[in-house]
């Protein structure tokens, strides 16, 4: 009998072999339209100030929103993180001499040695594996406890009038219980695509910081 893969295995597999069909392109990273991922990043960049700030890229893929951000004269203290090598690598080149780090690792076990000002996880709960339903709250609790001031996370919506096989779709409802469990502060945003939606949680509160 063959033994099932584990969820993050699996997600990398699929994610190789969108690279070896599509190279670069937007669709190696499930995204059906480049539109569509850049309203994503713009979702995200409605966390805060990423300039000059600590930043976690969760499943970065080729470094694509890095590049969004510099194309606006953004250049946060980038750090890369996805689970297949071969995108790495192509960030690595992608990024050569510059300031920006890439690193191989798992969204629910990667272990930094230093908590982030940011943490923006964009597209990362997109494939269905077998088991990523039953990832998503620990891996949410496990990004949140990185983020020195505040995680973004985006997700196929459930409410979606169209779904795609194969792709993983979460109530925005209850992603709002999950994130409301962590943090009092919390923004979903459902405005900006039908099928798509994002959180926004802080550490510290917003009306905390203000005088």
């Amino acid at each position: 009998m063959t033994r099932a893969l584990r969820p993050e295995f699996e997600t990398s597999l699929w994610y190789q072999d969108n690279y070896r069909r599509f190279g670069t392109d937007f669709r190696a990273l499930g995204f059906n339209r480049r539109s569509s991922q850049e309203k994503r990043f713009a979702a995200a960049l409605g966390l805060g100030s990423f300039h000059g700030r600590s930043m976690l890229d969760v499943g970065c893929g080729f470094g694509d929103f890095l590049a969004y951000l510099n194309e606006r004269g953004i250049r946060p203290r980038y750090t890369g993180l996805d689970i297949t090598p071969p995108m790495i690598e192509r960030c690595k080149r992608r990024f050569e001499g510059g300031a920006a780090r890439f690193v191989i690792g798992d969204a629910l076990t990667y272990e930094p040695d230093e908590r982030f000002d940011y943490v923006v996880a964009s597209g990362i709960f997109g494939y269905a594996a077998k088991g990523t339903r039953q990832r998503v709250r620990p891996t949410v609790e496990h990004l949140f406890s990185l983020a020195g001031i505040g995680l973004a996370v985006n997700f196929l919506s459930g409410c979606a009038p169209r779904r795609s096989p194969g792709r993983l779709y979460v109530y925005p409802w209850d992603m709002l219980q999950l994130a409301l469990g962590l943090t009092p502060a919390v923004r979903l945003d459902h405005a900006y695509l039908p099928n798509d939606f994002t959180l926004c949680m802080y550490r510290t509160p917003p009306w905390a910081l203000e005088s």
